[in-house]
């Protein structure tokens, strides 16, 4: 099917790069630089990008002079050498704005010449980009923190920590929060410190198995009272740290192996904030945070915490939920297949009861074990049974998924059951808040049964990619589904392409896919990687009529693997008119939000509602 794409400016204005340098070669370089109207850089060399690089290198030395005298107020009386430091803030902007210094070149002699410059008049946009980075990344890290979001918001507000002591406005930027105004360079530590105090962390079970000499912590995470929804922490053993784990919907772990595991009465957690390893989504961060400036640390990221010794409860609990009455057969079936799992897991035993499965719960649950060394993290579990269709959906047991390239992941997996208690599927839930978010809305939007096939479908999806499970996926997609694929570039590629301009040097290449396209790469990147995790930071979900069970799903993604990893802007529009067979019409991914605000939706595809 051919569809023509009048969509404002399709997946971000995309633009090609290297128009401006055709248009400017009228100008020489004594021109440029006898001018006086602008700020310039010269290199020569018989190699060109040798001369390229001396003259970008100039470039920012002389624009380290022109704003100097701002840049010191930033470093301390004791910090050393002004004009060294601030030649190292302008350096910070070389891989992202100062690449696009406008350029001119020559060749005389086997020398090339290079010119790279900027109008005076200009200067000032170099850091308008920067200044509106700050701002957003201290906005995005209040909306963070009102989700509990708690690892997102810290890694937003460090950035714009970091940014903003890159800027010549440190000591008088200012952010605007309900009329009020505050001096960044004092409201965002201050924030971040005020996050870190209000992070609560205690023991809810204790798993002590002498034989093989091993204790296990649970842990709840509290942020003011409330389950914190995401957190990457390390804890303390003896003398070393831990391996990253990545904490999901209020639960955490700690573990100790050899002759004094259970005699350790306290550990000391480390909550990331710098988030270093992710940095690569924004160049301009990434610059930053591997320079030579004065970085901030936050001691108070070490918490310290009491470990309680508490009894060992082995039985999952069952209660149930206001949707649809659940028979007391069918509870007494699901509770006896859940104590089953839940002992076979806690024992590791190598084989699992599989008259506790359906076939296909039976797949799903190898998947699932394989996805990580997956383990049990609680055995004490308050699970709801919701009876959607003839199916009974029981949310949820945490558990931990080690990789062998040192991540830990924490995911709360949810069990579907059939009319005889058997497991029939197993998919990974949504964060709390999400799920609240769509319960919350009324019935004019959708029906209470309506709301949890939704929220199914957004489940059973993030789980098919997480699992790998590419014959749902196939299933999903259209057959004859708008497809657009983004991904981080490392490296400019060729002209040819398409890319968009708000990124600096990673660009962002687009395609459309056809479905066999998208799944056969999708398949490629499944076999290459030992894991795949999505979590979703936040979700927006809208009708496309009130009478037609077309929706439109709007999801702020992180996405993560062995060899790739970024964070962009999912859409999906799906259709649930057969909620046994959901059918995804649009899929579309964009790196940051539209100019206004917004990212795609329904309203830039009215032509695929059918």
């Amino acid at each position: 099917m051919t569809i023509r794409l009048s969509i404002k400016h399709l997946i971000g204005q995309i633009i090609l790069l290297s128009l401006t340098n055709a248009l400017l070669t009228a100008q020489s370089i004594n021109e440029i630089r006898e001018s006086g109207l602008y700020l310039y850089g010269f290199g020569q060399s018989e190699i060109y990008e040798k001369a390229d690089q001396m003259a970008l290198s100039d470039l920012i030395s002389q624009i380290s002079v022109n704003v100097e005298d701002s840049l010191i107020l930033i470093r301390t009386e004791s910090s050393g050498n002004y004009k060294e430091y601030a030649r190292s803030i302008v350096k910070t902007y070389s891989s992202a704005t100062l690449t696009n210094a406008l350029r001119l070149e020559e060749k005389e002699g086997g020398l090339y010449k290079v010119i790279r410059y900027i109008s005076k008049k200009e200067l000032h946009k170099i850091f308008d980009k920067r200044e509106n980075a700050i701002i957003e990344y201290t906005k995005a890290g209040i909306h963070a923190e009102s989700k509990l979001q708690i690892g997102d918001a810290l890694r937003n507000l460090y950035w714009a920590d970091v940014l903003l002591r890159s800027h010549p406005d440190y000591n008088i930027m200012k952010f605007y929060d309900d009329q009020d105004s505050s001096l960044l360079k004092v409201f965002v530590p201050n924030r971040i410190n005020e996050i870190f105090s209000n992070i609560k962390i205690d023991v809810i079970e204790q798993n002590y198995n002498p034989e093989d000499k091993y204790v296990k912590y649970t842990l709840a995470l509290k942020y003011k009272n409330q389950n914190i929804q995401n957190l990457d922490y390390t804890y303390k053993y003896k003398n070393a740290w831990s391996s990253i784990i990545s904490a999901n919907n209020g639960f955490a772990f700690v573990e100790y192996y050899g002759e004094d595991a259970e005699n350790y009465k306290d550990v000391t957690f480390r909550i990331e904030y710098m988030y270093k390893d992710k940095a690569f989504f924004d160049k301009e961060v990434e610059s930053v945070l591997s320079s030579e400036l004065d970085l901030p640390y936050f001691s108070n990221c070490e918490i310290k915490t009491q470990l309680k010794s508490l009894s060992q409860e082995k039985n999952a609990r069952i209660s149930t939920d206001e949707i649809n009455d659940v028979s007391n057969n069918i509870k007494k079936a699901i509770d006896l297949s859940l104590q089953k799992l839940i002992t076979d897991l806690e024992q590791k035993r190598s084989k699992i009861d599989v008259s506790i499965f359906t076939n296909e719960g039976l797949d799903a649950f190898n998947k699932l074990i394989k996805y990580g060394n997956a383990t049990l993290l609680k055995n004490d579990n308050d699970l709801k049974i919701i009876r959607v269709n003839n199916e009974f959906i029981a949310r949820s047991i945490p558990m931990r998924f080690t990789f062998t390239k040192n991540r830990q992941f924490i995911e709360d997996v949810i069990l579907i059951f059939d009319e005889t208690g058997k497991i029939n599927n197993i998919s990974f839930s949504l964060g709390q808040i999400a799920i609240n978010d769509i319960l919350s809305k009324d019935e004019r939007f959708a029906t209470l049964e309506e709301k949890y096939f939704l929220i199914k479908f957004m489940e059973d999806y993030k789980t098919a990619y997480c699992l790998k499970n590419i014959d749902f996926i196939q299933k999903i997609f259209d057959d004859d589904a708008l497809i657009i694929v983004g991904n981080v570039l490392k490296k400019y590629k060729s002209s040819d392409s398409f890319y968009f301009s708000g990124l600096s040097e990673d660009e962002i290449k687009y395609q459309r896919l056809t479905k066999s396209e998208y799944i056969n790469r999708l398949k490629r990147i499944f076999t290459t990687n030992e894991f795949i995790n999505i979590h979703f930071e936040d979700n927006v979900v809208k009708k496309a009529d009130k009478d037609l069970s077309i929706y439109g799903i709007q999801i702020a993604q992180h996405y993560a693997s062995d060899t790739y990893a970024d964070k962009g802007y999912l859409f999906l529009m799906v259709d649930l008119r057969d909620t046994i067979n959901p059918i995804i019409h649009v899929r579309t991914w964009q790196p940051r939000k539209n100019d206004d605000g917004s990212i795609y939706g329904l309203e830039d595809f009215p032509f695929m509602i059918l």
